[in-house]
């Protein structure tokens, strides 16, 4: 490691000219050395002038910034093409980001356009070192077992690292007790197993009671775990009861902002078909997601309306061809075949928003439900499952007066149960083609619910809760 010699004239002299203090001095120009003498590792962003994301550099001096906050967030990939855990993970990064964090990521693997967002949000983004020799993917194991290995230059100054439970809960927590015992532990819940598993096939529905045990194990100790909305909050404030003493040390509701993205489109009805559009993947989720249930629903509905389009965002090449005949099998219509369109960021999701009259959330069992927050952020009209997080949410912002009543006619009451397909997708035709018949009333509500959603700014506190966890409130 480069040492700077403490008893130096110029750097006391340095310090007294830029108005910092010597220590802070001889961190600068060890980083400068290092950065120097061909180390790969990327200097910090600070008050000393070190590089920053975008290469440039700041005279010594010049900035009055105070040292900002470490964080680590650390998840499977960076982005919001992935959906799921990647999405929360980049709007919370981005919000620590904005509140003086100088953030460090840590991913399996990243596409450029997923570089590209760590670039443009200004995060570190540290991915897998792999030896020439190694022939193996990278991989969940390297980040949780083999960091030091695969992730030598994660900094040790941290002062949180964030994990995301079921996904890179173990890997945080591995960072954090090997290599950064002084940071906190700050876990994100985005699922409750036991609901969704049952839906998954024989295999993963058995296993659940396995991952729940090793999701507890992960959540030992946690200095705070961040639960989004009510309904997985409620459910992991069951679970740790059962680790008594090692519980969290905190466990608070996060309710999630939309993304800007979504906050600044437009939408009205128009064009000569009457689209209707659902998000996310087919194949091994058709019965949690609702997907057969939407299929049966459209095939209904194309008896009364005919200019009616499907479309479904978020379909992997390889899951194509089974897609398309889970989804036609439930169709029961030779009226209407689904248009599936490939997996997508934030920003083709709002020109599919854009384009479409009607937004579905069909979930049997939906532990939040960010699309169904998203298109009521756009101004979309939609119908959400009430066996979602987003629906209860709703009706508690309704009790509050924080918005319009009539947002509860939304909501349509979904069977737990797959026997129950043929009811359910009758009152989902009903609701689908009402909406659809009504397009210019609806996206008159649609709009009113945006303006009443956005000005109740109902994220505000939970967002305070992670700031204050993470030391970047005054």
């Amino acid at each position: 490691m480069t040492e700077v010699k403490k008893d130096c004239p110029l750097i006391e002299e340095a310090a007294k000219q830029s108005g910092k203090t010597v220590d802070q001095v001889k961190t600068f120009i060890g980083n400068s050395r290092r950065f120097k003498s061909g180390s790969k590792r990327s200097l910090p962003t600070d008050d000393m002038g070190a590089e920053n994301v975008t290469g440039h550099r700041e005279d010594l001096g010049i900035s009055t910034k105070k040292e900002a906050m470490s964080v680590l967030m650390v998840n499977d990939t960076y982005g919001t093409s992935h959906g799921g855990t990647s999405t929360t993970n980049r709007q919370v990064t981005q919000f620590l980001k904005l509140h003086g964090a100088t953030v460090h990521a840590a991913a399996v693997q990243a596409s450029e356009e997923d570089k590209r967002c760590a670039t443009e949000d200004g995060v570190f983004l540290h991915l897998p070192v792999k030896n020439p020799r190694d022939k193996r993917m990278p991989c969940l194991e390297w980040l949780t077992f083999e960091h030091n290995n695969h992730y030598p230059d994660i900094p040790q100054d941290l002062k949180c690292i964030v994990g995301h439970v079921d996904v890179t809960s173990g890997a945080a927590k591995s960072i954090q007790e090997s290599r950064c015992q002084n940071a906190k532990l700050v876990l994100f819940n985005h699922d409750m197993p036991e609901d969704t598993a049952y839906y998954k096939g024989t295999k993963k529905a058995m296993a659940a009671g396995t991952r729940m045990e090793d999701i507890l194990e992960d959540a030992k100790n946690a200095d705070a775990v961040f639960s989004l909305g009510r309904r997985i909050y409620n459910y992991f404030e069951t679970k740790y009861m059962a680790l008594e003493d090692s519980k969290p040390r905190h466990h608070f509701l996060f309710l999630p902002r939309p993304s800007p993205v979504f906050e600044a489109i437009s939408v009205r009805p128009g064009g000569g078909e009457k689209v209707v559009l659902s998000v996310g993947r087919v194949t091994e989720v058709d019965k949690l997601k609702g997907h057969d249930l939407v299929a049966r629903a459209l095939g209904e509905v194309t008896e009364k309306i005919t200019n009616v389009r499907l479309c479904v965002r978020g379909i992997d090449e390889d899951d194509w061809d089974a897609s398309k005949r889970i989804l036609e099998e439930n169709l029961h219509s030779g009226k209407i075949k689904p248009t599936l369109l490939p997996c997508g960021n934030q920003e083709d999701i709002a020109k599919d928003m854009q384009q479409a009259h009607l937004v579905l959330m069909p979930s049997r069992a939906e532990p939040f439900g960010l699309t169904g927050l998203e298109a009521i952020a756009a101004g979309i009209p939609v119908l959400i499952s009430d066996k979602s997080g987003l629906a209860d949410m709703i009706k508690d912002l309704i009790k509050e007066k924080k918005f319009p009543a009539e947002m509860r006619h939304r909501i349509v009451k979904t069977s737990v149960r797959e026997c129950d397909l043929g009811e359910d997708a009758r009152e989902w035709a009903k609701r689908i083609a009402d909406t659809l018949e009504y397009s210019e009333s609806e996206f008159d509500k649609a709009a009113e619910y945006k303006k009443r959603l956005l000005e109740s700014k109902y994220w505000e506190e939970s967002h305070q809760n992670l700031l204050r966890v993470c030391g970047l409130t005054d």
